[in-house]
């Protein structure tokens, strides 16, 4: 078999041949098509060495090559491209292929179909550019973020080949005089550090920190971990009893605020994200939710760019990442917190779980000889992970047009994973009474607050279908619906007793005379919200039972009050209001049944000072935080 290639010239020729077919007698203007051109001297190309390596086992052959002139290429300019464009318009792709008979050949491969397809095959080219060319153009895959040459300016440290980094630039770091007045207080320091350590470091794994050591030469110290132990100070301020602990709280954090930006334009680290996690929960457990909410978004973001988020991800084979024990941990941190804040705030995930890929916690130690706090986080790792996968189909704007079997399937398989999963745990993570220590009960009510957020969407839909469908115009086909409502009633109903048992065994067994976490108070706020509207029903028995238990979660909450005033007080404000909305007053304890004043304006926000009004050093009364969010607690259970 043997290919017919034509002379370049008369490619050439019949490039200009075929605009001046249409009119040859008057003066026209001939245009040369590049375009056409060098496509045809591509395929000939292709063709020749086609034909090259067909012919190089048999007998030797002289190279073949285009000539000087067919290599060339030039841009036409305007003139050109208008009036090519103006003939291709008129003449239509006929003419093309009566011009071109040798094209026609090339691009259908008449006669030379074997020789094609076997240079046209994937087996020639380089496998390792083939990825890598996928990993730089599709940008937009779970792997977002990555580049294929360092960037020293703005972090990218994952190139193809590897080369010696240079120093990073040292950043002056520069305390005020406040801070500078507080550090020469060694003891001071000491104190609140230690309280980080001791309350909130281990239960969210922000550091690996065991001792204050990371205090030397404290605040003269890298960026970054200037950033990271300020926030540490300006968290532990948060379980001291100082009388001045809010002040000098709010001065280590403004300090950090004033490190975030430098550090991210600067030096991104792992810990400016442990750092930032820090001051989300800070922020969350002072009631400042809109600081907090721009914290995780920060957070967020700083992730992605360090691709924390697909540490397991093997795009290709120049470009696996090594994943480190503080990587690991970092990305985990985030992802915890990042679905406890939003459990409050009633927003949005600012990671979505698709995105993520990354090896498990549990990877980063030891079982047997692991502490129960990182046990406990490894396993609030995985429950989180696993509520994401249905949540992500519950608070879809597509759900509620979905059939109503489909929805039933997603309720049914969400619960039953649920279980499944949670009575997989460890011997270690079981209850055992007022003993229990508190990393099991935080697990424990992890896994209640699970079911909180699962069940109200399904309530909501089973709900408004069982009171069209016992209209008398529909009939009574109820009754499969009715019991779908009942189990998501009694299931909320589980959960939310349940919540208020753990909280008062972590009483009887750890007491509230140092500041239990406050994040319970937002368990017993969810707990508290299903009681008050299972005192709506009319059913004495139930609507007893009910009324015991709001009156449990209230007295905790007031007992919460002492250590978090602002979130406890908001709490209880929220549940006053919602009763007297619902009519149950009678079921809120005496001293709290008398009717809330909703003239009193409460439209201000928090921002003021770091967040706080200054006139009452940062403390709203409890009237004005409720009123401000009243409308989405309305909206998230309603």
């Amino acid at each position: 078999m043997s290919l017919t290639i034509p002379p370049i010239g008369s490619v050439t020729q019949l490039a200009r041949h075929v605009h001046c077919a249409e009119d040859r007698t008057g003066n026209v203007r001939k245009y040369w098509d590049e375009d056409y051109v060098r496509a045809l001297e591509a395929q000939v190309q292709s063709l020749l060495l086609a034909l090259e390596k067909q012919s190089a086992e048999s007998k030797p052959s002289p190279s073949l090559s285009l000539s000087d002139h067919a290599s060339q290429s030039a841009e036409p300019d305007a003139a050109v491209e208008k009036g090519l464009d103006e003939r291709h318009s008129a003449a239509g792709d006929g003419g093309v292929n009566e011009a071109y008979p040798y094209a026609r050949d090339v691009f259908s491969h008449e006669g030379n179909v074997g020789i094609a397809e076997k240079y046209l095959s994937g087996q020639d080219r380089s496998q390792l550019a083939m990825e890598e060319l996928c990993v730089m153009l599709w940008r937009t895959n779970v792997g977002d973020g990555v580049t294929i040459i360092d960037d020293p300016k703005t972090g990218s440290r994952y190139s193809v080949e590897t080369r010696q980094e240079p120093a990073p630039p040292i950043y002056k770091v520069t305390p005020t005089a406040q801070i500078l007045a507080y550090c020469r207080q060694q003891n001071l320091l000491h104190e609140m550090a230690t309280l980080f350590l001791k309350n909130i470091n281990r239960e969210y794994q922000f550091t690996p920190y065991a001792t204050v050591d990371f205090l030397q030469s404290y605040p003269y110290q890298p960026p970054d971990e200037a950033l990271l132990h300020s926030a540490a100070i300006a968290t532990g301020t948060t379980f001291s009893r100082m009388p001045d602990a809010m002040i000098i709280g709010d001065a280590f954090g403004e300090f950090a605020e004033s490190l975030v930006f430098s550090c991210c334009r600067q030096n991104p680290t792992a810990k400016v994200i442990q750092a930032l996690m820090m001051m989300t929960w800070r922020s969350l457990a002072l009631g400042r939710d809109h600081f907090s909410w721009m914290y995780i978004s920060m957070a967020a973001g700083l992730c992605v760019h360090l691709r924390l988020h697909v540490l397991a991800l093997e795009e290709c084979e120049a470009r696996r990442l090594e994943a480190t024990e503080e990587d690991i941990r970092t990305f985990w941190m985030f992802y915890v917190a990042d679905r406890t804040a939003i459990t409050i705030l009633g927003r949005n995930c600012a990671l979505p779980w698709r995105r993520v890929n990354v090896p498990s916690f549990d990877m980063t130690f030891e079982s047997s000889t692991a502490d129960i706090y990182k046990i406990s986080f490894a396993w609030q790792c995985k429950l989180w992970y696993l509520h994401d996968q249905y949540m992500d189909q519950v608070f879809s704007t597509t759900f509620e047009a979905l059939p109503i079997s489909q929805q039933v399937r997603i309720l049914i398989a969400s619960q039953d994973n649920l279980t499944t999963f949670f009575r997989s745990r460890p011997e270690r993570l079981h209850l055992s009474g007022d003993s229990t220590p508190k990393p099991v009960l935080q697990f424990h009510l992890a896994y209640q607050m699970t079911i909180l957020i699962t069940m109200p969407p399904f309530l909501r839909i089973f709900a408004a279908i069982s009171q069209s469908s016992s209209s008398p115009e529909t009939g009574n086909v109820a009754g499969p619906n009715s019991e779908f409502m009942l189990l998501v009633l009694r299931s909320l109903t589980a959960a939310a007793t349940a919540v208020a048992r753990l909280v008062r065994s972590y009483r009887r067994g750890h007491g509230f005379e140092e500041p239990a976490n406050p994040l319970i108070i937002h368990h017993l706020l969810s707990a508290a919200v299903v009681h008050l509207m299972n005192a709506t029903s009319r059913n004495p028995a139930l609507r007893h039972q009910s009324t015991h238990w709001l009156r449990q979660c209230l007295e905790l909450l007031r007992e919460l009050e002492t250590s978090w005033p602002l979130r406890a007080g908001k709490s209880v404000m929220i549940i006053r209001i919602l009763a007297q909305r619902w009519g149950v007053m009678r079921a809120l304890p005496a001293e709290l049944s008398y009717q809330v004043d909703l003239s009193v304006p409460g439209s201000e926000r928090d921002f003021g000072k770091a967040g706080w009004n200054s006139n009452t050093n940062g403390v709203h009364t409890p009237l004005q935080q409720a009123m401000q969010h009243r409308r989405w607690i309305l909206l998230l259970w309603i």
